[in-house]
Order: C-alpha cells, then sequence, then structure tokens
C-alpha cells in the first residue's frame, strides 16, 4: 500500500482535538537537581518533563540528558528548551507536525498562560491502532519502518552506545553478534547508568561507580527481550505489541536479521502533510516559521515537478525534515528525501544549518540522479 493511500485512511485522525487524548503533565521546577528529575523519568516511565522558563513552557527530554557531562552541576534550565504549546482546540495533525519537527514524544498544552495537560505520542498510537483495527485496514511494518538501522556490536562499551546516541540523536540501538540480533540497548538505559550509586539498583549494572558502568560491555546492559516482528506482519500488530509491552519501538526482522525498527516517531510522522499536486507528495517536520515551511514546501514542489517531467514514471515524493540541534537563533536540519518510481526509488540525505541552501543542494543532487537513471533506460 502506498503512503498516499494510508494517508486518506488516517485522515480522520488529524482533526481531532487534543482534549480528546489529554493526560495530566509532568512538570519540575527549574530548580530541581537532575539527578531528581533522572529518578521521575525512571519512575513515571517518563521520556521528558516540563520546565517553566522565562514565562515559556521548556522541555527536558532523556535525549538531552544523556548529553551532559555532570548531572550534579548541571541545572535543568540550561538544558531544557521552549517548544511550541498546543490549546484545548489544537488538532491532532499540528501535534503530529510538531513532534515530528522538535523530535518531542509530549507536548504541552495551555490554557491562559498555565499548563493544563499534555498529549503524548503514545496515546497517538493507540489512536492510530484502534483506527486500524476499526477500519481493518492493513498496513505491512515494512512499508513505514526506518530501513537499516544503527547497530552497535555487543562487545562495545556502554560509553561507545551513548556516543552514537547524542551523535546521531536516536533513543534505540539494537545490538548485535556476529551480525545476529541480541539485545537492545536505549537512552532510557543509559540515562539509569547516569544516576549516583544510591539512586540505582546495584543488581541491575553491578558495579557502584557511575563512570565504570560507562565502561562495560553494551552486553551488561541491554534488554535482550527484544520487541520484535516480521517484514510482512501488519502495523496493527507492531502497535499492539509496542502498546502492550510499554515500548516505543520493534525491531522489524527475518529471522535474526535486521531490516528495519519502527519507533512511535515513524507511526506518529503517518500523519504528515501530503501537498496537493498531481504527484502524491508527503513532508513532514514542516518548520515551526511560517516562511520557512513554505519554503520548504515550495522547493520540495518544484524539484518533483522537475524530475516528473524527466521521468514521467515517478509515482510518489516523500520528504522529511528533523530538527537535529539548536544554538541560539540558528537551527540544524537534516532532510530525507525519497522518490519512488516503476524503475526503482532514488534517495537524498543531507544536514546543513541552512533551510534553503539544503533544498538546493538537494535539486542538483536529485536533478543528476533522475538523469542518471533515465540516461541508463535509454
Amino acid at each position: 500500500m502506498t503512503i498516499s493511500k494510508i494517508y486518506g485512511y488516517l485522515n480522520v485522525i488529524r482533526s481531532i482535538p487534543v482534549r480528546d487524548l489529554m493526560e495530566p503533565p509532568i512538570m519540575i521546577s527549574k530548580d530541581v537537581a537532575l539527578s531528581k528529575i533522572i529518578s521521575t523519568l525512571n519512575e513515571t516511565n517518563s521520556y521528558d518533563v516540563f520546565i517553566e522558563l522565562s514565562g515559556k513552557i521548556g522541555v527536558l527530554t532523556i535525549r538531552d540528558i544523556i548529553g551532559i557531562k555532570d548531572i550534579t552541576t548541571t541545572r535543568p534550565s540550561l538544558v531544557g528548551k521552549i517548544i511550541p504549546e498546543l490549546n484545548r482546540d489544537s488538532v491532532i495533525g499540528e501535534a503530529a507536525r510538531i513532534m515530528s519537527h522538535y523530535r518531542m514524544r509530549t507536548l504541552p498544552v495551555v490554557h491562559n498562560g498555565k499548563i493544563e495537560g499534555q498529549v503524548s505520542a503514545k496515546r497517538i498510537v493507540e489512536l492510530i491502532s484502534k483506527h486500524l483495527a476499526e477500519s481493518k485496514l492493513r498496513i505491512v511494518a515494512s512499508n513505514i519502518m526506518t530501513s537499516d538501522p544503527i547497530v552497535i556490536d555487543c562487545h562495545k562499551t556502554v560509553s561507545a552506545a551513548r556516543s552514537i546516541m547524542k551523535r546521531r540523536r536516536i533513543d534505540h540501538l539494537p545490538v548485535v553478534d556476529n551480525g545476529r540480533l541480541v539485545g537492545i540497548i536505549t537512552s532510557s538505559d543509559i540515562m539509569k547508568v547516569m544516576l549516583p550509586s544510591e539512586r540505582i539498583s546495584k543488581k541491575s549494572v553491578g558495579i557502584d561507580n557511575a563512570q565504570d558502568r560507562f565502561s562495560i560491555e553494551v552486553s551488561g546492559l541491554a534488554n535482550a527481550d527484544v520487541i520484535t516482528a516480521n517484514v510482512d506482519e501488519s502495523l496493527q500488530v507492531v502497535c499492539d505489541r509496542m502498546i502492550n509491552a510499554g515500548s516505543t519501538y520493534c525491531i522489524i526482522r527475518v529471522w535474526d536479521e535486521i531490516q528495519g525498527i519502527i519507533t512511535y516517531r515513524d507511526i506518529v510522522a503517518l500523519l504528515g502533510e501530503k501537498m496537493e499536486e498531481d504527484i502524491p507528495m508527503f513532508i513532514v517536520g514542516l518548520p515551526d516559521e511560517p516562511f520557512d515551511a513554505e519554503l520548504a514546501k515550495s522547493k520540495f514542489t518544484n524539484i518533483t515537478r522537475f524530475l516528473r517531467k524527466i521521468h514521467p514514471d515517478i509515482e510518489e515524493a516523500r520528504c522529511h525534515i528533523k530538527l537535529r540541534s539548536v544554538q541560539g537563533a540558528r537551527k540544524r536540519y537534516e532532510i530525507d528525501v525519497h522518490i519512488l518510481s516503476t524503475h526503482g526509488n532514488i534517495s537524498y540525505t543531507n544536514i546543513g544549518w541552512d533551510l534553503a541552501k539544503l533544498f538546493d543542494e538537494m535539486t542538483d543532487a536529485l536533478k543528476k540522479k533522475v538523469s542518471h537513471k533515465h540516461k541508463k533506460t535509454l
């Protein structure tokens, strides 16, 4: 099934108000010690907490925390970042767009300047799973998985796993032994290692000193009970498996060979924005700034139209825009583009600070790739 058809079937979910999925928020003081925040995240099985920062709502995530060198001296207010707010009348489609762009799992719902609740990726996944069951729509897991995920060898250290997660901005690392899936390590596992010895169960790691815990092999920390599904199983099966296990991921495999991974983000991204064109085009993670959003849509539309003239058999075009990091007013983006045609697919990925330049470079690269493919078929 194409993304275009999937989009149409899920369209009813986009207009649901977030108040229907609202939960009590997890708020912490900006002056609370990070070790206390880690304990709170661990006890509530949460990924992020909200902080009041200069009259705005900020968020602190596990991915932020594992990048901190010293949790005893770093203040949460220096790590937390301001994110867009929802109100009770905001719709799920808007929440999905913001989650995808900012790589968030939870967003605050604000009324009269006060946070009154939160909406989470987990609740959106539950809603999608329910809709799939009621509509009897079958979406194959391989249609939406992230193929060839980054993995780590079981003999590498926990410190190496942490470095990969920080550098690649990911939260799940399948653990392999000679290419065979043997476990998984998550950013939550890394965060727990950072706790002082008096706050962590010694049985869980077996080493008292936090620094020494980072030197052990990932096989000593990884969870061997991996949530998995076969490539031909349905997305509903994947969602149900994740929900029932309280998991944020599912490894897609054939036997012990990893084919891909599906996370909350992959599922929520199905609610991304479709652009009305002759060619089904989808763009996920549009920037929050209207000018940048329109620039991205315009440039992606123009290059797709151009490529269609060269290659009439193009059937679908997808673009994922990810916010990799923020430094003051500067934002570092990653764009990931896939052009699907009857003669094969073309992919393009690039990272940089200037969104307009990234799309211009993408345009040049895709023109060369498609032209080359076209010549080969002549």
